[in-house]
């Protein structure tokens, strides 16, 4: 007869939750989950196996936080208070911590976890799917509403929701973003329609590919990138950085400095390859233009040809404490692409592009979660066609809503 666990298998997973949310699952180690479960190593292998087995069950509860959100939410009489639940109401912030870790940052160890993630997704988005294909036969939609089309957006909002929240970001920023959503939303009637007049089968907005010349300017700070890109700054060991980058540590330390100072040259690179198209996005004619500018070079970001899929600012911009200057300064940096892209939206006001009563605030939120949802689903592994008929999607809610251009490009 097995004997009773001494302790609370749901507090010590929350506990358990709070060290990887922080850190992930590379940057947390077996004595800070030790001192944070209050429970010594021979308890916790005895109960889980090993820290792949403690993260299963953190993992598993995290998940089944979500599940029951979707399930309550799915329950609504009308498919718009269906949409209203998903993107205004969430799980707990350490939940979606966890789950946006594990679907970005996970290493070769744990490389079946985010194709998991992504099947948990896709059923998910089926389930919106059938949802809404409900609602046309009751008439709430269009009979021609492509029901595939709105589930994938409405799924890549609320990713990029739980992805601004895991950074971190403030519950009003939040609220905007989804506000934003939900009035896209309710111009569906006219959905149906925009998509026929949608860039579908227009050429990409700009040919703004990277210059394959610049990946190699310098092997080694490129290789120390796509290892902060894949593990986080803390999940980073100088072990992990010295290996890939091909030196030792004397070596590192003496072009680079210290670790800190690498991550932050290896941020300028990641910067510099994807300035080109936000700043060929910002000069769009039309705010419309700049939105799919900006979704079709995140859509390339996810495309690219050896490299990480994801996004290297929002995996670092979820470090804890024991990194706060990395984590600060992150998020200073986006913070100045959000203002940039607030003063384009607001000279489309003045110009007469956006109607005089758009929220700029609520419009940038909207579309930084849009981008965001694209890099979470990428980093999943979300293949081509999958992601192509997001931005599809929401180019056709762009055009659809009353609420925002005066003239429908």
């Amino acid at each position: 007869m097995a004997r009773p666990r001494a302790f609370e298998e749901s507090e010590v997973l929350d506990r358990a939750a709070d060290v990887f949310g922080r850190r992930g699952y590379d940057g947390s180690t077996m004595a800070e989950l030790t001192a944070a479960m209050g429970l010594n190593s021979p308890s916790i292998y005895a109960a889980f196996g090993s820290k792949r087995g403690l993260f299963d069950a953190v993992l598993g509860r995290c998940s089944g936080r979500e599940d029951e959100h979707w399930e309550w939410a799915l329950t609504a009489p009308k498919a718009e208070e269906v949409v209203k639940r998903l993107l205004t109401t969430s799980p707990a912030q350490e939940s979606s911590r966890i789950l946006v870790h594990a679907g970005l940052a996970m290493g070769s160890e744990n490389a079946d976890i985010p194709a998991a993630l992504l099947h948990r997704r896709q059923s998910a988005e089926l389930k919106l799917r059938d949802r809404f294909e409900e609602a046309k036969r009751s008439g709430e939609l269009p009979v021609d509403a492509d029901a595939s089309g709105l589930a994938s957006y409405v799924t890549s909002v609320l990713g990029g929701l739980a992805m601004k929240a895991a950074g971190g970001a403030p519950h009003d920023d939040l609220r905007e973003g989804a506000e934003q959503a939900m009035a896209a939303w309710r111009a569906i009637s006219d959905v149906a329609a925009a998509a026929s007049a949608s860039t579908r089968g227009a050429a990409p907005a700009g040919e703004l590919g990277r210059d394959p010349r610049r990946f190699s300017a310098d092997t080694a700070l490129d290789a120390a990138m796509k290892v902060f890109w894949t593990k986080g700054f803390a999940g980073a060991s100088l072990n992990d950085l010295t290996e890939a980058m091909g030196i030792t540590r004397p070596s590192l330390y003496a072009a680079f400095g210290n670790k800190e100072a690498l991550f932050f040259k290896a941020l300028d690179l990641y910067q510099s390859l994807r300035k080109d198209y936000l700043t060929e996005a910002l000069q769009a004619p039309t705010a419309r233009g700049v939105f799919e500018a900006l979704l079709r070079g995140a859509l390339r970001d996810q495309q690219a040809e050896g490299q990480p899929r994801g996004c290297l600012m929002v995996l670092n911009a979820m470090q804890g404490d024991e990194a706060q200057p990395i984590r600060n300064e992150v998020l200073r940096r986006q913070a100045i692409g959000r203002d940039l892209l607030a003063a384009r939206f607001e000279r489309a006001k003045r110009d007469g592009d956006l109607l005089p009563t758009v929220n700029v605030e609520g419009l940038v939120r909207f579309v930084q979660s849009l981008m965001h949802g694209i890099l979470m689903q990428g980093g999943a592994g979300a293949s081509q066609s999958e992601l192509e008929a997001l931005v599809e999607s929401s180019l056709a809610m762009w055009t659809a809503s009353a609420d925002l251009s005066v003239s429908k490009d």
